[in-house]
């Protein structure tokens, strides 16, 4: 099975984000799954998939845990 990778550039255009909030992202564990390949970043597209998908929502009174990340223990 071939395996599809798209860049920090191409998934921060995807997102309409910067390719520097993927970065912060990156470096406090939130986002999805990403391998470091020849000095590159890329991130396989299925992950990429699967955490659009975990991310969306039925309304804005739900918490996600991708959104909120560093206050999930102060809300139990």
């Amino acid at each position: 099975m071939n395996k599809t990778y798209i860049t920090s550039t191409a998934l921060a255009a995807r997102w309409h984000i910067t390719p520097h909030t993927l970065s912060q992202w990156r470096w406090n564990g939130k986002g999805p799954r990403f391998s470091r390949m020849g000095g590159r970043i890329l991130y396989d597209l299925e992950h990429v998939e699967d955490f659009e998908e975990r991310a969306v929502r039925q309304n804005t009174s739900v918490l996600s845990d991708l959104c909120i990340p560093f206050y999930k223990e102060e809300l139990v």
